[in-house]
């Protein structure tokens, strides 16, 4: 069963209908190409500003006079 069968009003268009639904599916690639790009900057920057947390919190533990200033809770 093919396209001309199937949908004989739309035969004439079909190259149309075709290239729309290929655009279709590089638009919706893009889209998610985009969303999994964004999540990996976002928990690249995570691990960034956890990793400086830790060289700050190690730093106040080296540090005899900031150990002190920093209330422990």
């Amino acid at each position: 069963m093919d396209f001309k069968d199937k949908y004989p009003d739309f035969a004439a268009i079909e190259h149309h209908i075709r290239q729309a639904r290929a655009e279709r599916s590089v638009a919706i690639a893009m889209a998610l190409a985009g969303l999994v790009m964004t999540l990996v900057k976002g928990l690249k920057r995570l691990t960034q500003v956890s990793a400086a947390g830790e060289r700050d919190r190690l730093a106040i533990e080296a540090d005899p006079f900031l150990k002190r200033s920093v209330p422990r809770y």
